[in-house]
């Protein structure tokens, strides 16, 4: 019975290892494959306010394949001593659209 769970547990493990090396290879990158599409190219980015140790920046990303939902790519990266991470967040046209809007408006710009 032990070997069986051992087997299955490294099943499932090779399984989705190989399904995400699959989505690298399909998008084109490590970053892609989080995101679920291609990215076509990097808008820009901005610095957080310094925290030492910890550095943060919010990148902005054109992605690609056609899908109106996955239009706009924010990766939010932070990184410290011996530390990296990385959150992507992938938004519609209008999400975007929304985002920004909420933004402006907390800036005070209409």
């Amino acid at each position: 019975m032990q070997t069986l769970f051992d087997n299955l547990f490294w099943l499932v493990f090779v399984g989705i290892a190989g399904y995400f090396i699959f989505r690298m290879f399909r998008y084109g990158g490590f970053k892609a494959a989080m995101f679920g599409a291609s990215i076509q190219r990097t808008v820009g980015e901005v610095a957080g306010l310094a925290h030492p140790p910890v550095s943060s920046v919010l990148k902005v990303h054109v992605l690609g394949g056609g899908d109106p939902d996955k239009a706009v790519g924010l990766e939010f990266v932070a990184k410290s001593f011996a530390s990296y991470q990385m959150l992507p967040l992938t938004l519609s046209s209008n999400e975007a659209r929304r985002l920004a809007s909420l933004l402006q408006e907390a800036t005070g710009r209409d």
